[in-house]
């Protein structure tokens, strides 16, 4: 588990959004090199938008960031932004990180608020976001012995 605070001020006209994701599978995947490339494309990516990262953590299995933002910018284009920017060079950099379709899931969880706890927002994540779909195929495809669906 590795945390960063990085800006501890909050300048008026400006939204703190506290944001958690996870990679595809819910793989542990973001340790060592990885995980500190990350941090370094993360606050890459944020700088460019005009995002200040307040505190960022990145654990094996997801990610949490907080960050300060105008409210021009949509809190879907930060995160969708921060993952792009991040998923295809780390995919190209760490070959294990292409064990998995995508890096990152489309899932993510987001909080408005100055006085929001990482771990209460890691554990909405985890009751709320499945690390996995279950293995086969849906219920709604399923085929009986005659050839016909369910």
């Amino acid at each position: 588990m590795d945390a960063v605070g990085i800006q501890k001020s909050c300048h008026l006209g400006r939204l703190v959004y506290h944001f958690a994701w996870r990679p595809m599978r819910g793989k542990p995947l973001l340790v060592g090199p990885a995980a500190e490339r990350l941090r370094i494309l993360l606050l890459e990516k944020a700088a460019s938008l005009g995002v200040a990262v307040l505190r960022m953590e990145i654990h094996a299995d997801c990610i949490y960031l907080a960050v300060e933002a105008p409210p021009t910018i949509a809190p879907h284009s930060i995160v969708c932004g921060l993952k792009a920017h991040s998923s295809g060079a780390l995919r190209r950099e760490y070959r294990e990180l292409t064990m998995v379709p995508t890096l990152w899931t489309r899932d993510y969880l987001v909080a408005a608020g100055e006085n929001i706890a990482c771990e209460a927002l890691l554990e909405v994540l985890a009751e709320r976001v499945p690390r996995c779909r279950p293995r086969g195929r849906p219920q709604s495809c399923r085929r009986t012995p005659d050839g016909t669906t369910e």
